[in-house]
């Protein structure tokens, strides 16, 4: 009886010990326990360990993707800027025919500005696009600066902005009302000392032109009469 005893009691031992590493097994193949050293199990029978086989997304992959989830929800303007960033990286990875990809990021900024006027910060992105060498399209930039000032009228920089395209496309009066603007804003911003160099300039070369075409009027003017006067004698 006693012999019986220990038998049971020694079954017990070895029944208690499989169901403890049957127990722990399981916790391992679940991912739980052994937290600090980081150990995966189920790793092993994956034949790598932390090895990620996944491969990253083209950037044609992602403008893919960002255009069907724009053709699903065509008003959603935070994909449209996404899809205006792709394709201004793809312009830079050389990609495209000169500059089709810039053309259609600026495409997609004005969409985005159109659905929501509000997106203060695209009016100043696009605008230097279309300002940039690749681009130099002054007299669209002057559009979308003009839109900035009636959306963000406290912004100096568009007019900074608004007077070097005004500038550019050689409209002083219009780059001298502008930069006054910008100073009336920012007196002491970055850009101040070069756009008070430039509006004495531009002021100078506007009163000379003033000056020139008043003394050609009176010229003009006293010609005629001396020509009147010879008539009147005869």
């Amino acid at each position: 009886m006693l012999l019986d005893r220990k038998r049971i009691r020694r079954w017990a031992k070895w029944v208690a010990l499989g169901l403890a590493i049957v127990f722990g097994l399981s916790f391992l193949f679940m991912g739980v326990g052994y937290g600090g050293a980081g150990f995966d199990l189920s790793a092993l029978f994956r034949g790598g360990g932390d090895t990620d086989t996944t491969q990253p997304l083209s950037n044609q992959e992602k403008l893919d993707g960002y255009l069907q989830v724009l053709q699903a929800n065509p008003e959603d303007t935070t994909t449209m800027l996404a899809i205006a960033t792709l394709y201004e990286d793809l312009y830079r990875a050389g990609e495209g025919e000169g500059t089709e990809h810039l053309v259609r990021a600026a495409a997609f900024m004005e969409n985005a500005i159109d659905v929501d006027p509000t997106l203060k910060d695209v009016y100043l992105r696009l605008a230097n696009l279309y300002m940039s060498q690749e681009f130099n399209n002054n007299q669209a930039a002057i559009a979308v600066l003009n839109k900035a000032a009636s959306v963000d009228p406290a912004n100096p920089e568009v007019f900074l902005k608004l007077g070097i395209a005004q500038q550019s496309l050689g409209d002083k009066s219009a780059a001298v009302l502008a930069w006054q603007k910008y100073l009336e804003l920012d007196p002491d911003g970055d850009m101040a000392e070069v756009v008070r160099e430039q509006l004495e300039v531009l002021t100078a070369t506007t009163t000379t032109t003033i000056s020139t075409t008043t003394t050609a009027t009176d010229a003009t003017t006293t010609t005629t009469s001396a020509a009147t006067t010879t008539t009147d004698t005869e």
